[in-house]
């Protein structure tokens, strides 16, 4: 049996990111930060079901 062999090439560009840009990934980097802390807070209140 003939299995076809595929080759190809993945090219990765580096983009230059915007001013814009980097401000908008910090502020949405600084957002999962703040919620992963938040749910982290909440867990700790309620030790017992960390532990199922």
């Amino acid at each position: 049996m003939y299995i076809p062999m595929i080759f190809f090439t993945i090219i990765i560009e580096k983009r230059e990111l915007t001013p814009e840009q980097r401000e908008k990934r910090y502020l949405q980097q600084k957002a999962i930060a703040e919620w992963e802390e938040q749910k982290h807070q909440i867990a700790m209140q309620f030790p017992e079901f960390l532990y199922r």
